[in-house]
């Protein structure tokens, strides 16, 4: 062990005694999970946190201490990782309570079998129309950017909250993540009813911004809609650790009519990706609301075998269907919400643009933002055939 990595434990271990000492135990729980109470010194995810952030470090082994062998700490290693959900800002572990790794019932295709989109009647032609492209990471969004961008509205025992984030891809149909319908995660009073649309600000009823100095533009008011059916994919196991398959479709209860401020966003066409890809969201989730307004955040495509030794370090394998973003100290999917989109602009023969959704928001690491631990999507050219196979008028 490292000098430095020595010092510092035993700074914590004073550190912890200060604020709770307690004696160690066999097992234990963190982030809701069954784990096992190990030495720090002995958990991998405490080396790897600490190479990129002590106050990080300490915060984790605080937030996760179950007790002492003599003067060293003792934290709650689950599966060797603290990899999690991302429904927004507030995280919650994929990993299943028996530290089991499900598999799909059928092997993953190897190789994707691409479907043009723009083939097919029940998508649109005029679809991704937004293009103000004022894309810089972090900040609020214009009024009426991202018009596809959907709320999930879920209805608990004392009224309705919204939870979790999706895309209009027709009249009909919006795209979001798989957990945010059958996640372990997704408290078991929670009945998900309707999603609303055209929602910017979600403090205030009618959303207006300024236009000049002495005049104000407002949006149309959101509109809610009723779901009639949820479909996960058939493949999605909300225990696994790695969340594939963390894809799923939502049909509304009727047609929603195109506005300025309700449009559908495109599915791709080909599987590269190339340009600026753009989260956004509004971070809100079962457990947090990190953002009233809607926010983006621009995210460089991340190298998929180095995220691949990432997350299988920590006890994640990454494969079919899945792509990495992001990576950088603070810049996260934290700012979205889970099944919100990761959006890119792709450019006809004539220059004309479109936004496409290309990933959906599905997991990261734990506390988010972390540098070198890029986000995980669901990669969305993969499953362009299932989504097409299961729209109907």
């Amino acid at each position: 062990m490292s000098t430095s990595m020595l010092m510092f434990l035993k700074l914590l271990a004073l550190l912890i005694v200060s604020i709770n000492a307690q004696s160690s135990q066999t097992d234990c729980r963190a982030e809701g999970q069954v784990g096992a109470c190990i030495s720090a010194r002995d958990c991998p995810i405490v080396s790897t946190i600490l190479q990129q952030s002590r106050d990080q470090a300490i915060a984790y082994l605080r937030r996760n201490h179950c007790g002492f062998d003599g003067m060293n700490p003792l934290v709650c290693c689950i599966g060797n990782a603290n990899v999690n959900t991302r429904p927004g800002g507030g995280v919650t572990n994929p990993g299943s309570n028996s530290g089991s790794n499900p598999q799909p019932s059928v092997s993953p295709p190897t190789e994707n079998t691409q479907v043009d989109p723009s083939s097919n009647p029940l998508l649109p032609s005029d679809c991704g129309r937004d293009l103000s492209q004022k894309i810089v990471g972090g900040e609020r969004t214009e009024l009426g950017e991202f018009p596809w961008m959907v709320l999930l509205e879920y209805q608990k025992p004392n009224g309705r909250t919204t939870a979790c984030g999706g895309v209009l891809i027709n009249k009909r149909y919006v795209l979001t993540a798989a957990h945010c319908i059958k996640g372990k995660d997704l408290p078991p009073t929670w009945r998900l009813i309707s999603v609303r649309l055209g929602e910017y600000d979600t403090d205030s009823d009618s959303d207006c911004v300024p236009d000049g100095q002495d005049s104000v533009v407002c949006a149309d008011d959101p509109v809610t809609v009723g779901v009639e059916e949820q479909i996960a994919h058939e493949e999605y196991q909300p225990q696994s650790r790695d969340q594939r398959y963390d894809i799923a479709l939502l049909r509304l209860n009727r047609n929603v009519a195109s506005t300025t401020f309700i449009k559908p966003i495109c599915l791709p066409f080909n599987s590269s990706i190339t340009g600026k890809l753009t989260v956004a969201g509004w971070g809100k989730t079962e457990s947090r609301s990190a953002s009233n307004v809607k926010l983006k955040l621009a995210l460089p495509l991340a190298d998929k075998n180095e995220c691949n030794q990432i997350y299988s370090n920590a006890g994640v394998r990454l494969g079919f269907g899945q792509m990495c973003a992001g990576g950088q100290k603070g810049k996260d999917s934290c700012r979205g919400d889970s099944g919100g989109p990761l959006m890119s602009v792709e450019r006809s023969a004539d220059g004309t643009g479109r936004w496409v959704a290309m990933g959906v928001v599905s997991f990261g690491p734990s506390p988010c933002g972390m540098q070198g631990w890029p986000g995980v999507y669901t990669r969305v050219t993969d499953f362009v055939p299932w989504i097409v196979s299961k729209l109907r008028p």
